[in-house]
């Protein structure tokens, strides 16, 4: 019997007390003029007591980053700002309006709003929220304002391990004429809300923050920093691997036979290869960048001397080569063959007949007649072994120096 009473009572509860307290349209109008009289002044900040400041509280539902361009320095997000403070002049009695009228929406013109203002503001000076957004107010006067919107700022970036870098970029808003003493921002949450994050073909966000400052300039700031690492997946497949490969392509210059006359072309275009893909990393990346260039760039542009020395190796090589074998090769080159190859890569021209002329042209020169052996094919060869092993040598260095700044980097 109790229970069933229970019930019975619940069910008229239900069903009758939004007939008693529901309150009606009339009641909201009555409302908004009742709490907007003709000396309520939006230019007026909140506040009965205005020995203490206002607290207003600032929170950020991260979106998505929008944009991140390196070389303009601009960072976009976007998302929605929340702040809320408590306005007293915006106070009623829910009895005299229907017993639960307890919030209600405004346009943001019709009450006093915070003059928000991006320091680190891209374009023009712009105020955050707009006139015909609404705000929710409730019966004590507290005010909700969601702001959603793009938001740009600039980011001075550090790109000395790009396309392995990581970046951090702010956006710090302030109330332009309000000290401390007037107004205060606090942050309830210490990190931005990223339950509706997306995520960014780009960038991976690492850490994001929120607090407030006071600057030279004696105004207080909210500053909401995101930290972010780039993803270097498609820089290594479409950027880096390339360039190590030419840069290691250059080498089979020395391997390609003298006698097919490709040398010079093929070193010019792959050289012309790497001065490409130095220009594309340079189009990319600012003029300049805190604390210094890219690593890569430096890389490159050590690949591109390389290959210019690399140039002049075959060029040598090729007069070498061409050289009439009746010039006498000067003793310091045949000491260079013999320190490259050795008298061990040619045996069978040391065991070849000497020639009656060749004799002649030893006992001319006051030499060995089986010096006269050594051509100045061999010298071209010699040539082409030594810039073969010292370009290898520093082609190979300045990768594993590269790779090793990249590294104590992660």
């Amino acid at each position: 019997m109790g229970e069933t009473l229970r019930l019975l009572l619940v069910g008229v509860l239900v069903y009758v007390w939004p007939l008693v307290w529901t309150y009606t349209l009339s009641d909201e109008l009555n409302l908004h003029t009742a709490i907007f009289p003709s000396t309520y002044d939006t230019n007026i900040r909140p506040g009965a007591d205005r020995a203490d400041p206002l607290q207003i509280n600032v929170t950020f539902t991260f979106k998505s980053i929008k944009e991140f361009d390196e070389s303009v320095s601009k960072f976009s997000i976007t998302g929605a700002i929340g702040v809320i403070w408590r306005d007293n002049r915006l106070t009623w009695n829910l009895s005299n309006y229907g017993g639960d009228l307890y919030t209600t929406l405004v346009p943001q013109k019709r009450i006093w709003v915070p003059f928000l203002v991006n320091m680190l503001h891209y374009n023009t000076l712009t105020e955050i929220g707009h006139e015909n957004l609404n705000i929710r107010l409730d019966s004590s006067g507290l005010i909700t304002w969601i702001v959603p919107n793009l938001f740009e700022s600039t980011c001075d970036a550090d790109l000395s391990y790009y396309p392995f870098d990581s970046q951090t970029c702010l956006m710090s808003f302030y109330i332009p004429g309000f000290l401390p003493s007037e107004i205060q921002f606090y942050t309830p949450s210490q990190t931005m809300s990223v339950s509706t994050y997306s995520e960014n073909a780009l960038w991976d966000v690492i850490e994001t923050k929120i607090y407030t400052v006071t600057n030279t300039l004696q105004f207080q700031e909210v500053r909401m920093s995101v930290r972010m690492k780039r993803r270097p997946v498609y820089y290594i497949s479409s950027l880096v691997l390339p360039v190590c490969f030419l840069s290691f392509l250059q080498l089979f210059v020395f391997l390609m036979p003298t006698d097919s006359g490709e040398r010079v072309g093929f070193a010019i275009t792959v050289l012309l290869a790497v001065a490409v893909y130095l220009t594309l990393v340079q189009d990319k990346l600012p003029e300049g960048s805190e604390p210094s260039v890219s690593y890569l760039s430096y890389k490159l542009l050590g690949d591109f001397m390389i290959g210019v020395f690399m140039m002049i190796g075959v060029i040598v090589g090729l007069r070498f080569y061409h050289r009439d074998d009746n010039t006498l090769i000067p003793n310091y080159l045949q000491k260079f063959h013999g320190v490259v190859l050795g008298s061990s890569c040619f045996p069978c021209r040391r065991k070849r007949k000497v020639t009656v002329d060749e004799k002649e042209i030893a006992k001319d020169v006051k030499e060995d007649p089986g010096s006269t052996l050594l051509t100045w094919r061999d010298i071209s060869m010699a040539t082409d072994r030594f810039c073969l092993s010292m370009f290898g040598f520093l082609l190979l260095n300045c990768n594993m120096v590269y790779i090793i700044v990249i590294a104590s980097f992660y």
